[in-house]
């Protein structure tokens, strides 16, 4: 390797140049990472693909740092030490890169969030379970509107925001003709501290009857496992709270059956066998005390 020579994100490049002496393990796995997380952020350019590469590029300074250290004489591997702190050079040229694409992402979603938004998009199931799996990850507070369905709570309608007033969403629902206002419930929405699986609905104002609303909330959270949530709490304007207190059935029957095929399972082949003679034991017993009374068997 000579000292004009130029480092690269590759792992073929470092077996192929390095010095027999030198093992670098941790920088071939590195730069290695580090070419996999280049590619896959050239290919999607999303903000996921983005930070996992500037991790594997952080990772991989770390590397050639302690490679420099750890393994290289100052004498005899000079060229290669003046090879290898090129390295920095070029992290930071990516990294100042990768960091720009990212502003730029950012910026773009907070620019297509009122689009993004539209009455059209909110009422998309698609949108809902989006919004629905946020509020499970991050337990920010959305905005929420809620239309009762009476006859089929299944085709209820719940409507999640990230900006603007929850009036919105009140007026939202109001206007697709499905709903009266005594039906319509909004406010905020955020998952309860408490229990992961109970959404929490504050109301801007009341509305409906609220063991109503829990109970038709229950039955249309339970009809989609992708709504996250398995029942509401209601904090009304005044601070009065309701909450659904009605057993997960569901849950409740499949742990029933997960522990019997639990129990089943774990029953050893030496514990049948004990059984099988207690079995006989008792078989015998009552066959002499058959015969003791003159009964036939």
């Amino acid at each position: 390797m000579k000292a004009s020579d130029k480092p690269q994100f590759s792992k073929k490049w470092w077996s192929s140049e390095k010095p027999g002496d030198i093992k670098g393990t941790e920088l071939e796995k590195s730069l290695a990472n580090a070419e996999k997380a280049l590619a896959e952020e050239k290919k999607k350019g999303d903000p996921p693909s983005i930070d996992a590469c500037l991790a594997a590029l952080s990772e991989l300074q770390s590397a050639v740092d302690k490679t420099v250290k750890k393994e290289c004489d100052k004498k005899k591997h000079k060229d290669l030490i003046t090879v290898l702190e090129k390295y920095e050079g070029l992290i930071k040229g990516e990294t100042s890169r990768l960091e720009k694409l990212k502003e730029k992402a950012a910026k773009a979603g907070e620019d297509g969030e009122e689009d993004e938004e539209s009455d059209d998009k909110i009422f998309q199931p698609d949108y809902l379970h989006k919004m629905m799996k946020l509020l499970k990850s991050t337990g920010k507070e959305l905005n929420f509107g809620f239309g009762l369905n009476t006859k089929n709570p299944e085709a209820s309608k719940l409507v999640l925001t990230r900006k603007g007033k929850p009036e919105r969403l009140f007026k939202a629902l109001k206007k697709t003709g499905e709903f009266t206002n005594r039906l319509i419930t909004y406010g905020k929405a955020v998952p309860d501290p408490q229990d992961g699986k109970t959404l929490v609905f504050i109301l801007a104002e009341s509305a409906g009857e609220p063991p109503q609303v829990l109970k038709l909330g229950r039955r249309f959270l339970r009809s989609d496992k992708a709504l996250k949530f398995r029942k509401l709490k209601l904090i009304l304007p005044g601070g009065q709270t309701f909450e659904d207190t009605e057993p997960d059935t569901d849950e409740e029957e499949g742990t029933q059956v997960a522990s019997e095929r639990s129990g089943r399972a774990r029953v050893t082949p030496e514990q049948k066998d004990e059984a099988r003679r207690r079995f006989s034991r008792i078989e015998q017993d009552l066959r002499r005390m058959a015969a003791a009374q003159g009964i036939r068997v």
